[in-house]
């Protein structure tokens, strides 16, 4: 009989166990629940929203950073172009100077002339 007893008590508590396991904690996200004046005060308050903006422009949804990211790309992408123009005006004026200077060599030289500060692109006339 005591093994018996002994059985239906381990059984008890395993049941007990299993049934506080599936019950799910109580859980109050009320102002009360916060354990310091400051933390109740800081969830009492409704945080303020973003106003909604009117503006059709997909732009105007991007948030600061955004903006700035962009034109700073928008910066890159004309700086690049003006590069690439700059080199493609030194190579034709190497070119028409130097009619047998090889494709490479012309564009060698430009390479370096855009390295040196203040680079600018040499008049045919001038070499």
């Amino acid at each position: 009989m005591n093994s018996y007893r002994a059985t239906m008590i381990l059984l008890s508590c395993a049941m007990a166990t299993i049934a506080m396991a599936q019950t799910p904690p109580s859980s109050s996200t009320s102002p009360s629940a916060a354990s310091t004046p400051a933390q109740r005060q800081s969830t009492a308050q409704q945080p303020a929203e973003a106003p909604v903006n009117q503006s059709p422009d997909p732009a105007a949804a991007s948030s600061p950073h955004q903006n700035q990211v962009t034109e700073q790309n928008a910066t890159t992408d004309k700086t690049k172009m003006k590069h690439d123009q700059m080199m493609k005006d030194c190579m034709a004026k190497e070119q028409a100077n130097s009619a047998t200077a090889s494709a490479e060599a012309v564009k060698k030289t430009c390479m370096e002339r855009m390295k040196k500060p203040g680079a600018k692109v040499p008049d045919a006339k001038t070499e």
